[in-house]
């Protein structure tokens, strides 16, 4: 799976669209580069192993792929569940943040809200969420920067 990952990063995320000028994911292949991205195989302990990786969650990794490769869930029960997680997180003052991805397989991006943020923040000066629908940009990234601020 780790090859599938990196392919999908390499090929998919990091590739630049023609029409915004941005990478999917600008931040994905460095680091895949760097050595901070762990892929997790969680083999239908799913939600155990989000929260081992959340709980033990330190700066050796940017970013932890917990990965699902036989989905047991919609990705609408998983989004669900990261959100309501992400919302623990806030209330005990946790810099943790979750977000879920599903193709044929399920991944939950365990990452540093404050990471996140800052990486946004970058992101938007450069004008990356211009073609964002406004709904969108509120619902993901406003949203998540009130978290940090309000934790």
């Amino acid at each position: 799976m780790k090859n599938i990952i990196e392919s999908w990063v390499n090929n998919d995320l990091s590739v630049v669209d023609k029409e915004t000028g941005f990478a999917p994911c600008p931040f994905a292949k460095r680091a895949i580069q760097d050595g901070k991205l762990n892929i997790i195989d969680c083999d239908g302990d799913l939600w155990e192993q989000v929260a081992k990786q959340c709980k033990d969650f330190n700066d050796n990794y940017s970013v932890v792929i917990c990965l699902e490769e036989y989905p047991m869930q919609t990705y609408e029960e998983v989004e669900a569940a990261c959100m309501a997680m992400n919302e623990w997180f806030s209330l005990n003052k946790m810099d943790v943040w979750l977000l879920a991805f599903q193709t044929d397989f399920t991944m939950v991006f365990v990452q540093k809200l404050s990471e996140l943020n800052e990486a946004s923040q970058k992101l938007e000066k450069m004008g990356y969420y211009e073609q964002y629908d406004r709904d969108d940009y509120v619902r993901l990234i406003l949203n998540r920067r009130m978290r940090l601020q309000n934790g």
